[in-house]
């Protein structure tokens, strides 16, 4: 993202070149804050999608309760259901 924002703002020619950075920005700001949400009824979401991305390890995961990491391990593998269909 830093090097598409810097390549756009040495692009940028008229003020709508401007606009057009800051709305890709706010775009990507809010897609990061949807995928990343940490209220708690979505944690197991996102450490499902974490795992699914390879962003960490089960062993990360360590301490957390089994009852929780099925739920985790779930959502990961739904996420890699659905991408394996997508293809």
């Amino acid at each position: 993202m830093m090097q598409e924002a810097k390549r756009m703002a040495n692009e940028i020619q008229k003020s709508s070149d401007l606009w057009d950075l800051e709305h890709r920005l706010t775009q990507r700001c809010k897609e990061i804050d949807r995928k990343y949400e940490f209220r708690g009824s979505r944690l197991t979401d996102v450490l499902g999608r974490l795992l699914y991305e390879n962003r960490l390890g089960e062993e990360d995961l360590r301490g957390l309760r089994e009852e929780k990491m099925k739920s985790i391990r779930s959502f990961a593998q739904f996420l890699r259901d659905g991408a394996a269909t997508a293809v």
